[in-house]
């Protein structure tokens, strides 16, 4: 039987024991594949209806053209089909080449319970979640049931500057982002959390990549010590997102953590296998922070539309924020 995610504390986890740290299996009953997703109420998307004050919609995603990040993702194919009275198009991609969403079947526990073996999110196996016949933890749940929510912009990299600090290394994991300057950023914004509200997170991560020559954009992805900037993976900030109720999390950088992976277990195990809370990343959030800082609003409504693919492991984002 499934409680409220506000009668259990973060003091509670894991729920399943024996079972992975931190994991909030059962939470929602033996058989949910919506994880966090099920805080997003009615009453959730009319909070983000009532965000609209300015009537301004802003695209988040970047181009499918864009390079991908990671070796293993190939660049968009496409490939136009005319039929002499009318044009096609044909396109071939990795659904995480650009602006994407993580699903629940895209990163486990790592070497858990042993060695080599990988749990996801509910205790799904390696097995079910690579065979393409098993629907369990799908992205069709994120397409059945959309993500708009109300969502807040912590645009950090305006925090930083702002407040005359140094700024983020877009590159590495050295200047990792801590549940206090999370919370002060969102103090400055004016920005305050209810369960079912979705965090978008602005490191600046988008300008300084684009900022790259061609050749060094080309070659980001393969090298040995590809990095990148992002939350830091430890207890103080699950806790700082667990106890407000974070439905989902969007970031304009590769993997909302800072990269490579130091900790045990990764953000990316907790929050997609662990919780159930989706992951987006490389939004480009350039000029949602514009329009943001132009009207002091950084809480808006949110729209995610991923691709309706039965077993899918993630999707591009199709994300957008309407002030």
């Amino acid at each position: 039987m499934s409680v409220p995610h506000s009668t259990v504390r973060f003091a509670d986890l894991p729920l399943q024991r024996p079972g992975p740290p931190f994991n909030a299996w059962g939470l929602y009953g033996p058989d949910d594949e919506l994880g966090r997703l099920n805080l997003i109420t009615p009453e959730s998307v009319q909070r983000a209806r009532d965000a609209i004050k300015q009537g301004v919609s802003v695209n988040l995603n970047l181009p499918m053209s864009s390079h991908p990040l990671h070796p293993a993702r190939p660049k968009l194919e496409h490939e136009i089909k005319n039929r002499v009275h009318a044009n096609d198009d044909q396109l071939s991609f990795n659904t995480q080449t650009s602006t994407q969403i993580d699903g629940f079947r895209h990163y486990p526990y790592q070497n858990y319970p042993r060695e080599g073996e990988y749990l996801f999110y509910g205790g799904m196996s390696s097995d079910e979640a690579k065979n393409p016949g098993v629907l369990r933890n799908g992205i069709q749940n994120f397409a059945k049931r959309p993500i708009n929510s109300r969502g807040h912009l912590l645009d950090i990299a305006l925090y930083l500057q702002h407040h005359g600090l140094p700024p983020l290394s877009p590159f590495d994991a050295s200047t990792p982002i801590s549940a206090s300057l999370l919370q002060s950023c969102a103090e400055w914004h004016g920005v305050e959390f209810l369960p079912g509200d979705i965090l978008l997170l602005r490191t600046g991560f988008t300008e300084a990549f684009s900022g790259l020559g061609e050749n060094q954009r080309i070659g980001f992805k393969d090298k040995e010590d590809r990095g990148s900037c992002g939350v830091s993976p430890d207890e103080q900030v699950l806790q700082w997102h667990w106890d407000r109720g974070i439905a989902a999390v969007m970031t304009d950088t590769v993997a909302y953590e800072v990269t490579p992976f130091a900790n045990k277990p990764s953000i990316h195990e907790v929050f997609l296998a662990g919780w159930g809370l989706p992951i987006g990343e490389l939004l480009d959030l350039r000029e949602l922070s514009q329009k943001c800082r132009e009207a002091q609003q950084y809480t808006f409504m949110f729209t995610c539309a991923p691709l309706y693919v039965n077993g899918g492991i993630a999707s591009p984002a199709n994300a957008s924020a309407i002030l």
